[in-house]
């Protein structure tokens, strides 16, 4: 207590900014989403410049590239579709 109150503001300041505003994107459900729609076009993307990078690992841990790539090719209306959405929502209602 005797220490918050001798710290300069913009110290107090910005150590209630760092605890508030650190949580990863597992625990919030909006970044989640986000990094998930990011990961399915961006390897969809590196799959249309070289397919056979993520054709070699169909299956195993790597296989999780290639699988958001099918998403994203197949699926391709929907992805888009919420692409705008989440856009939309980070700039406009956040």
């Amino acid at each position: 207590m005797w220490l918050d109150q001798h710290r300069p503001h913009y110290v107090l300041h910005t150590k209630k900014l760092l605890t508030q505003h650190t949580k990863s994107a597992i625990f919030n459900f909006q970044s989640l989403l986000t990094v998930i729609l990011l990961l399915i076009c961006t390897c969809a993307y590196i799959r249309s410049l070289a397919p056979s990078l993520l054709d070699r690992n169909k299956t195993g841990l790597l296989g999780i590239f290639w699988k958001c790539a099918r998403i994203g090719e197949r699926k391709s209306p929907y992805v888009a579709v919420c692409c705008i959405v989440m856009a939309f929502s980070i700039l406009f209602i956040q």
